[in-house]
């Protein structure tokens, strides 16, 4: 495959870092509180869409009554989809005011939208005392939701990448999914604590507000960390303007590497969503596991998978990311069916291997693909190019997992007919990972 694919200007994209040549590195006080403040709001992010995720049983009831569960599941998912859907509007908005503007006021921006938004939810009337507005209500909640996500993931990637010391980006840009999908574990403990000290009664109608309000003390702490942090060098320090319209000249000088970013993320969002918002339905609606069994062995798998993640980070600035992207996009096509019929065994050793399986090839996409982003696009565009390709990937498919893996197996009457959804994607995602150009050993382009 041709190492061509992605355009480049070679007065721009091999040269080192603009910041190293105009403006001092960092200290490491500096990158820790970059870190520090990517993390937190990451967190919080994804706690937000674990503590829905892990609820949406519970909320499919009281929001959208009817008499079949699985519709009612239809129902909730469809909702979790619209936080996907109003994602590359927020990530052409805050993409904006990131590349113009700069990756802190926008990091401060989306953290607030979202813990405001996910605080209403905990507040907002259910089904039986507001009829169709309440639905309504939960759709516009998580539409703030998805415009705040929509931003929150490419600003902060550039931003930890652009602090990363050279050799490490791999390593620091794995940090923004590793505390994603430490939010995801901290959501969902939480969902599990208040569903098993909680009565049906009391579940259905305090308990299910808890993990939302409980997103406020997270909120508080993200924006004070966030307040302290400085700009990432690589905007300050940059040679270039800001540009006018990042995503017109996007589209225009960037397709090749939206394309190819597009593509690997495809199969990419189908498996990390089978993990991360799915698999609760699916062992306690459709396996019928009882939520004491289904949730500790959801956190065990969340939580080893997610230490895994930087290793292949790390691992990336060794080998390259196209190595580790290739292994994993293909490792998730050929892992799909096998991992399904473990979860399908509904034993513990089951369904924790049925799990592990597809976060193996889950880690290593998370691990390598936040450098490989955002080494793809200058700096002047990176957070546009990086926000837009990436949430319509996931908007199209990562946020219609769980609907589409719901329909299959209401369609099809198998309960591992989602495994095709994820051979098919991931496939998509193997050809463009292929195709990619290896960004390892490049300055960052300006």
């Amino acid at each position: 495959m041709s190492d061509s694919v992605l355009p480049h200007d070679p007065t721009t994209a091999e040269r080192a870092d603009a910041s190293a040549a105009t403006s001092p590195p960092p200290t490491d006080r500096a990158r820790r509180r970059a870190v520090t403040a990517v993390a937190i709001g990451n967190l919080l992010e994804w706690y937000d869409f674990a503590v829905y995720a892990g609820l949406a049983a519970v909320l499919a009831t009281l929001f959208f009554p009817a008499g079949d569960p699985l519709v009612s599941l239809l129902a909730s998912f469809s909702v979790f989809a619209v936080g996907f859907a109003s994602r590359p509007v927020g990530a052409i908005v805050f993409g904006r005011m990131a590349d113009r503007h700069g990756r802190r006021p926008t990091l401060l921006v989306v953290i607030t939208l979202m813990g405001v938004a996910t605080v209403l939810i905990g507040v907002m009337p259910t089904y039986a005392t507001a009829g169709i507005w309440a639905a309504l209500l939960l759709t516009l909640a998580r539409t703030a939701q998805g415009l705040s996500v929509g931003g929150e993931f490419s600003s902060s990637t550039a931003f930890l990448v652009e602090f990363a010391p050279a050799g490490r980006r791999g390593l620091y840009g794995s940090i923004a999914y590793l505390t994603a999908c430490l939010g995801s574990f901290v959501g969902l403990a939480v969902v599990f604590v208040v569903r098993m000290l909680s009565t049906p009664e009391f579940l259905a109608t305090w308990g299910w507000r808890i993990p939302f309000l409980l997103s406020f003390p997270l909120l508080a702490i993200g924006l004070y960390i966030r307040l302290r942090v400085h700009e990432s060098p690589a905007f300050t320090g940059t040679a270039a303007a800001p540009d006018a319209g990042p995503l017109t000249t996007s589209l225009r000088t960037q397709r090749r590497g939206l394309l190819s970013l597009f593509g690997i993320t495809i199969g990419f969002a189908v498996c990390s969503y089978t993990v991360l918002a799915f698999v609760v339905s699916y062992l306690t609606t459709v396996l019928a596991l009882p939520a004491s069994t289904a949730f500790p062995v959801i956190l065990l798998a969340t939580f080893v998978g997610s230490l895994a993640i930087p290793l292949f980070g790390a691992l990336s600035d060794r080998v390259g990311r196209r190595p580790v992207i290739v292994a994993g996009s293909i490792g998730t096509a050929c892992a799909a069916v096998p991992a399904y019929l473990l979860l399908g065994t509904g034993t513990f050793g089951g369904v924790v291997a049925g799990q592990l399986l597809v976060w193996l090839f889950v880690a290593m996409l998370c691990g390598a693909c936040p450098a490989a982003f955002a080494e793809m696009f200058p700096t002047r565009l990176r957070t546009t190019a990086v926000g837009v390709s990436y949430s319509l990937a996931l908007a199209l498919f990562g946020g219609t997992t769980p609907f589409v893996s719901a329909w299959l197996i209401g369609a099809t009457g198998s309960p591992i007919a989602p495994a095709a959804f994820v051979v098919v994607t991931a496939t998509v995602s193997t050809v463009a990972a292929l195709r990619m150009r290896e960004t390892v050993g490049r300055g960052l382009p300006t």
